[in-house]
């Protein structure tokens, strides 16, 4: 039981006069304080900073929640690592879960998460539980706002957090502690708990709340609380009729009025809902089962044929247009009057090789190309208002990022036979560090002047996980962050700092990484987005097929549409209009839209917020 081992841990916490973490953002705010996202000075580490206000939450309550985080050991229990006092504050210092709370991901319903994932979460859920049940402690306080999500690549990874009002058993009893006084949130508390009374049984009935909550996207009981504690006490919960039969005996069990008509112990409620689980795996079925397909309105506002190049690639900054062909790079300035686009040429660059990757900075641009016969051997040549060679790289793995000034550059490539990452100057090309071997970046992303992030896997260790690294121009490493799931084709949104979007691999999902506070959503879409870039204020997303997305800069979609025609390139020319090419390379057309929605059977401005 819990008491025996109070001794023991009272020595891990500890206060001291420096902080050792650096807070890099505000993650959420609860009834007791303020939760901070820090990272450890020496070690890097992420961490959340639970900053517990002491006029609502008094000494003794916080030693206690301490006693009893640092009793529980459990992957599905948010783990402490301590206490830390600083200029007159103190906070918990525990584990950072990335995916926000379980009530972050109910809020998101445009979005239905599918019923096998649902129930994932519960078993985790249930899992904590039986531990800390084993452990003498009752929750008394479980609800979506205190349950944690990681994302993974298995879905959601759910654990309990905040035991600020939990009650242990034995010493509580022995101390004859009153229980009148500390309450749950009325929509999730047990009946017995409206009376001060309570045991085990009373947070099983809270995870059938919540159950019934993911399964209907409503409670059972709503109201004011007074509504709210006559519906717990003497109203039965409607069950919807597509109910599986099974489904609905585990939730009539969980929410019994009595505790001892409830599940004896949460482990036996985890074996109801596991074999619910595996009646439904062998379905092909993927994190989402429904979603929604919002219609995006796409007014055609400017047509043209496009007969002499072939064109595969278009990026824009400003007013310049960048069309990439095979060999050669044409610039275009371009200007709004009235319902038309005027374009004007600026610019020809035209290269021996073939070019596989072009970076707008300021004032031009940076091509890369490969010759065919030369296999490892990449070319940078910067364009400005003329053309030159930048740097001749040989690298098995090619990646790279330049600063927007052209002062620096960070670039995979080979010295012998070692892979490895080096950042470099423009101006004589000498290297401001050594080559750097430890990893081999799938991805480097300069984020500013100063800064960058280099992205990488070890497929070796975890093939599931990918790496954020972020540096400075003079190779000085200062932050890591880990995401739990494989991505693909990351970029970055320039105008909104520390704000990423990147593919998950084998899935149509878009993941929505944003940094300060460090975070990860899962974004589904119904196509496999091929292309996917910032505009000013959201991400558009495009497949080759013609299926086209809009989203806001927190991953919420807007609006969906098609196209007739498969699209070659796409970009954004200002904040509601992109320019495409669509058709073969045969034929090529250029087109322009303008996004509107739809509301009310009305055609208007699409509203990005």
């Amino acid at each position: 039981m819990i008491n025996s081992k109070f001794t023991s841990v009272r020595c891990e916490i500890k206060s001291v006069q420096n902080s050792h973490y650096r807070i890099v953002g505000l993650a959420g705010e609860g009834q007791f304080g303020k939760v901070y996202a820090a990272i450890h000075r020496q070690t890097g580490e992420l961490v959340a900073l639970k900053e517990l206000n002491p006029f609502k939450f008094s000494t003794k309550k916080f030693l206690r929640e301490i006693r009893i985080l640092l009793s529980l050991d459990h992957p599905n229990i948010i783990r402490c690592y301590g206490v830390e006092h600083y200029q007159d504050k103190r906070y918990l210092v525990t584990e950072y879960c990335d995916g926000g709370t379980l009530r972050d991901l109910l809020a998101a319903n445009n979005n239905r998460v599918n019923i096998e994932y649902k129930l994932k979460i519960i078993i985790d859920i249930l899992e904590g539980l039986s531990h800390a049940h084993k452990e003498g402690i009752i929750h008394r306080d479980l609800k979506p706002e205190n349950i944690l999500l990681s994302v993974t690549s298995q879905g959601w990874k759910a654990k309990i957090s905040d035991f600020g009002i939990a009650k242990i058993e034995v010493e509580d009893a022995i101390a004859n502690i009153s229980n009148m006084g500390d309450t749950g949130s009325p929509a999730y508390m047990a009946p017995e708990q409206f009376y001060g009374k309570y045991s085990y049984g009373s947070d099983i009935y809270s995870v059938g709340i919540i159950l019934y909550e993911l399964i209907t996207g409503v409670r059972p009981f709503s109201g004011t609380p007074s509504e709210i504690m006559f519906a717990h006490l003497n109203r039965q919960p409607k069950f919807p009729k597509n109910l599986s039969p099974n489904l609905r005996l585990i939730l009539r069990e969980a929410l019994q009025k009595l505790p001892q008509h409830r599940f004896r112990t949460a482990s036996e409620m985890k074996a109801q809902i596991l074999q619910c689980v595996l009646d439904l795996e062998n379905k092909d079925v993927g994190f989402y089962e429904e979603i929604r397909k919002k219609p995006l309105y796409l007014e055609l506002i400017q047509e043209e044929l496009n007969d002499k190049e072939d064109i595969i690639c278009l990026k824009t900054q400003g007013n310049l247009l960048y069309q990439t062909s095979a060999k050669k790079v044409t610039v275009k300035t371009f200007n709004f009057h009235h319902q038309k686009i005027n374009f004007c040429f600026k610019n020809n660059y035209l290269f021996p090789e073939n070019i596989i990757d072009l970076k707008i900075i300021n004032n031009g641009c940076v091509v890369v190309t490969k010759d065919s016969k030369e296999r490892d051997v990449y070319k940078l040549h910067l364009c400005q208002d003329k053309k030159r060679s930048l740097i001749h790289i040989k690298s098995d793995y090619f990646h790279y990022g330049i600063d927007s000034n052209c002062r620096w550059f960070a670039v995979t490539k080979t010295e012998g036979n070692e892979q490895g990452f080096q950042i470099i100057k423009t101006q004589d090309l000498s290297p401001i560090t050594p080559l750097i071997t430890d990893f081999i970046p799938s991805e480097i992303i300069i984020l500013d002047s100063c800064h960058g992030i280099v992205i990488y896997t070890q497929n070796d260790i975890d093939k599931n996980r990918t790496y954020f690294r972020l540096f400075n121009r003079r190779g000085v490493w200062y932050d890591t962050y880990t995401v739990f799931l494989p991505l693909r084709r990351i970029v970055y949104h320039s105008r909104h700092s520390k704000t990423l979007l990147a593919g998950e691999r084998k899935t149509n999902n878009l993941i929505l990484l944003k940094f300060y506070p460090f975070s990860v959503k899962r974004i589904p879409l119904h196509f496999y987005p091929d292309f996917y870039y910032p505009m000013t204020t959201g991400f558009i997303c495009a497949s080759t097929s013609g299926n086209v997305a809009l989203l806001n800069l927190e991953g919420n979609l807007l609006g969906l549409s098609h196209f007739q025609h498969n699209i070659r390139a796409i970009a954004p020319l200002n904040e509601d209009t992109i320019i495409t090419i669509t058709g073969d390379n045969s034929e090529q057309k250029q087109l322009i839209y303008r996004f509107k929605t739809i509301k009310n059977n009305k055609v208007i401005p699409i509203n990005f917020s």
